[in-house]
């Protein structure tokens, strides 16, 4: 009965998201909505371009490039197509395989990609061919900028309480170190000038300056991240704010205050809360995406503020437990399954692998907290969208090809298991490979992400 019920929720959002369809369709399409949550340089569009390659050529292939695939055998998958939602840009994957034949990696998205990825099944038995012609398994996906990912706890905050927490942000490691020059040209900035469009344009210029600083040191926590990638929804040049010292935004009728006020909550109503609304929460699965090797080629204060980034999160998806009897609010869906996946884990040697799997089940330790208050599902997995490395000649060595097209080999001091077993000052400089001569082969030995599939099916 249970399974009944819930299949029926799940059929019943799907004609309220894209209208009405036949009965046939009600009972034969299993509609998975899928957010990624990744932050920038976690791997979405690779992991994307990977995963609808290899299920394509399962669907052709003789040979099994996801053996672990168990609730959708090669035999059984009919087809496999790429299809837009409507208004939404279809992602780009022919493009991302040219890029990769040329031995360029993607390009870093810029905008939202909406698509759904649909899995049409063969019929099982004689009856099924009876009441139905086709089966299918539906991912629907959201590719979007990093970037805008860590805005959304800003929609639960006033001016003056982000722009505190900001600068307290940028006073403390790993920010500190980068925000020099920004805060030696707001020490000397003369706030009696009535804001006008030349000087809020020069502010916000210095605060954007550090942000891109920042962000090329690997700092994952920037806000308003939509001031790198802007939104052609928000004009920051008309609208736009940046934290003020608290001398200043502490005065609520400070006409600085009193602007940058006005513009954060514009930028609330007229970005953030449809951003959230129209991506954020329509999903029933999340995959939560991390480059750990980011934070390891940096320091300790790099991977805590990571720690940091996912628990303050926590607050912008709307999760709960998947039962039979919950009713839906709404027509509201609520996150009852999350993956947390560690990429790229072709840069590290199958020895440290483990170690990699604990620590990152550290690092999400606080947003996990969340999760079990909430009754939701949760697993981890290591995966990589393409075999860029080889063996090295011992057990902590690998070879690549670096950016120069040199073969070179590394040999790997052990992957610390938690945060605090790492130094403070301690580093792991992170492989930068050259895309492989043959993609398509090292696409087929992407790891991890057959079991990946298998746990959102189920």
């Amino acid at each position: 009965m249970s399974r009944f019920v819930n299949k029926f929720y799940k059929a019943f959002d799907t004609l309220v998201d894209t209208g009405a369809q036949s009965l046939e369709n009600l009972f034969s399409r299993d509609v998975h909505h899928v957010i990624i949550t990744g932050l920038s340089r976690s791997g979405k569009s690779m992991f994307f371009t990977t995963l609808m390659s290899l299920l394509s050529q399962r669907s052709q292939q003789t040979f099994d490039n996801l053996p672990l695939l168990r609730s959708l055998p090669k035999e059984l998958i009919q087809s496999v197509e790429l299809r837009p939602i409507e208004g939404e840009a279809l992602f780009p994957l022919d493009r991302n395989l040219q890029k990769l034949q040329s031995r360029q990696w993607p390009e870093s998205t810029e905008q939202i990609y909406g698509f759904e990825l649909v899995l049409t099944t063969k019929p099982l038995n004689a009856i099924s061919k009876l009441l139905r012609k086709s089966n299918q398994i539906i991912f629907r996906f959201h590719d979007y900028p990093g970037e805008w990912l860590t805005d959304l706890p800003m929609l639960h905050k006033e001016f003056v309480a982000w722009s505190d927490s900001a600068w307290s942000q940028q006073l403390n490691p790993p920010q500190k170190h980068y925000a020099s020059d920004w805060h030696a040209f707001v020490e000397s900035y003369d706030f009696d000038r009535l804001p006008n469009e030349e000087l809020v344009g020069d502010y916000m210029q210095q605060y954007r300056n550090y942000l891109i600083a920042a962000k090329s040191k690997g700092i994952t926590l920037l806000q308003p991240g939509s001031m790198l990638i802007p939104s052609p929804k928000f004009n920051w040049e008309k609208n736009g704010f940046a934290p003020l010292p608290s001398r200043i935004a502490s005065d609520p009728e400070h006409p600085w205050t009193l602007l940058f006020q006005k513009n954060f909550e514009h930028f609330k109503k007229i970005w953030l809360a449809p951003l959230q609304e129209s991506y954020f929460s329509k999903a029933d699965k999340q995959i939560v995406m991390l480059d750990l090797h980011q934070g390891l080629s940096h320091s300790r204060a790099h991977l805590n503020q990571l720690k940091e980034t996912l628990s303050n999160l926590a607050s912008s998806f709307v999760y709960g437990a998947d039962k039979w009897y919950k009713p839906k609010i709404l027509f509201r869906h609520e996150i009852s399954k999350v993956a947390f996946v560690a990429t790229k884990i072709d840069l590290i040697p199958n020895s440290q692998h483990e170690n990699f799997l604990h620590l990152l089940q550290d690092i999400t330790s606080g947003i996990r907290a969340h999760l079990r208050e909430k009754e939701v599902e949760f697993q981890h997995f290591l995966i990589s969208a393409m075999q860029t490395t080889d063996p090295g000649s011992c057990e902590n060595c690998l070879r690549f090809t670096n950016p120069d097209g040199d073969y070179e080999e590394w040999e790997f001091e052990s992957i610390p298991d938690r945060l605090k077993a790492l130094d403070p000052e301690q580093n792991y400089p992170a492989i930068n490979t050259m895309v492989p001569k043959d993609v398509l082969a090292r696409m087929n030995h992407a790891q991890g992400i057959d079991r990946l599939i298998e746990y959102l099916i189920k």
